[in-house]
């Protein structure tokens, strides 16, 4: 017997305003100890932040990827020791890390 995971569509989380922390946990990013990435915002993240675990962002390779919501900021190659300035810069302050930014979405100047 198998069970069906429902994922929200693209269009359902780009219509919220609240802030979601996606983080892969695929094959790929497990790799790159996205596993450590995610129990870190989980254990560090406020109550009013939703993390969100996903199987695949379709960015392999360049994990561990965390998506930052409603601002569709990509962060590639997170590290576990990262993600307390992911939090302390972007969640918090509002700025992006820009040295993390995955550079296919986004610019770094």
């Amino acid at each position: 017997m198998s069970s069906k995971v429902h994922l929200p569509s693209i269009n359902d989380l780009q219509q919220s305003s609240k802030r979601r922390i996606i983080v892969c946990r695929g094959r790929s990013c497990r790799k790159y100890d996205a596993n450590r990435v995610f129990e870190n915002f989980q254990q560090n993240l406020s109550p009013d932040v939703e993390l969100i675990s996903v199987p695949c962002l379709g960015q392999c390779g360049n994990g561990s990827m965390v998506l930052v919501e409603p601002e569709l900021i990509w962060y590639s190659q997170v590290h576990p020791d990262e993600v307390a300035m992911v939090i302390e810069q972007h969640v918090m302050g509002n700025k992006p890390v820009k040295a993390m930014l995955y550079s296919k979405f986004h610019s770094k100047t």
